[in-house]
């Protein structure tokens, strides 16, 4: 799909200048409207210690803001194939869970209250079965190992946890046929045209695509080819990847639907996706939900230790925006929260903390 965009030069200019002050690689952004083209800019380079400079059209990866794609995808399936009331139990059988996962719905693994832990880091894969075979069987294979471990919380409250979105992608696939890859596809990014879209390090598959850095005492270039790779039990959580135009096209048809202008999904599924799972926790299905004076946001933060990037959508605003720095750990969160702090500034009355 061909996006249409404007770059100011006193916005790309200051965005800029807070990229060098906070010494990131590069950094691309973008503000979504509700009508009219976007606003877009990048800055810095694709890798440090190479020339070659970073552009709106390069593919970024998204880290953990692949949860609210997950959830949409999961919500195009309600109620023809699934609900949110879908329990554990309806896919699985009961032999094969521990008891107390016995009542885990849809609604509990995407509002991180699946009592799941968080398997944000390699040691927590180490009990774990092995990695064989392809994508899907990895995905099953620890969907149903998970699933017979006695919860590490109670079944309802509050932990964040990336497991929830393996298994809910799980309950899809099995319920489908078909790999949530494809389904992703299938079912948002080819009706939004977000051509740009895949799945693991831009520059795995895509030769002179950026590279993320890690922290070392400084930022160092991450080889896409390397040995670190997100597992695939978890690749529903937070591997996928795009460029900040498709990104910020994302934001808007959520931004559109919550305006009641869009058609992408039911009110019903947008309303269970942007409201509070409990009333006392600011999870909502696949987004973080809050108010500020009244008025609603709908976040999401990612990162995988080698890009980070930030999509807030603010309706009573009609704006969204969405953020992507090509590093992680040292002044990178600091760095790109204070460029979305500047861009959203220029377009709305909202502060972001």
């Amino acid at each position: 799909m061909s996006h249409t965009f404007v770059t100011p030069d006193s916005l790309l200019r200051d965005l800029d200048q807070l990229r060098g002050d906070h010494s990131l690689p590069g950094v691309v952004w973008a503000a979504a409207p509700l009508d009219g083209p976007l606003v877009a800019g990048a800055s810095g380079v694709r890798r440090l210690n190479h020339p070659e400079l970073l552009t709106v059209f390069d593919r970024v990866h998204l880290g953990s803001c692949t949860k609210p794609m997950v959830a949409t995808m999961l919500a195009s399936l309600v109620p023809e194939t699934l609900d949110w009331t879908t329990r554990l139990t309806q896919v699985f059988p009961a032999q094969e869970l521990h008891a107390d996962h016995h009542e885990v719905t849809l609604a509990h693994l995407l509002a991180h209250c699946a009592g799941l832990p968080a398997f944000g880091d390699d040691v927590d894969f180490k009990p774990a079965p092995a990695r064989r075979g392809s994508a899907v069987r990895q995905r099953e294979t620890f969907a149903r190992w998970v699933l017979q471990q006695p919860p590490a919380r109670p079944i309802g409250e509050y932990g964040y946890s990336n497991a929830g979105y393996g298994v809910a992608a799980v309950l899809a696939e099995r319920l489908t046929g078909t790999p949530w890859e494809e389904l992703m596809h299938t079912r948002v990014f080819e009706p939004l045209g977000l051509d740009s879209a895949g799945f693991g390090w831009p520059g795995r598959k895509h030769d002179q695509q950026p590279w993320g850095h890690l922290w070392r005492r400084r930022h160092v270039p991450h080889n896409p080819q390397g040995r670190y790779q997100l597992h695939a039990a978890i690749g529903p959580a937070g591997d996928a990847h795009m460029n900040i135009l498709d990104f910020a096209t994302f934001a808007r048809a959520h931004l559109r639907g919550l305006c009641g202008q869009g058609h992408f999904l039911s009110p019903e599924a947008l309303t269970a996706l942007h409201t509070p799972f409990r009333p006392d926790i600011k999870a909502g299905l696949g987004w973080g939900v809050t108010t500020y004076r009244g008025m609603r946001a709908s976040t999401h933060s990612g990162s995988a230790d080698t890009f980070l990037a930030f999509i807030v959508v603010l309706p009573d605003e009609g704006h969204a925006f969405v953020a992507v720095t090509n590093a992680a750990g040292g002044q990178a969160e600091e760095g790109l929260s204070s460029i979305l702090r500047h861009l959203v500034s220029a377009f709305t009355t909202a502060h972001v903390g």
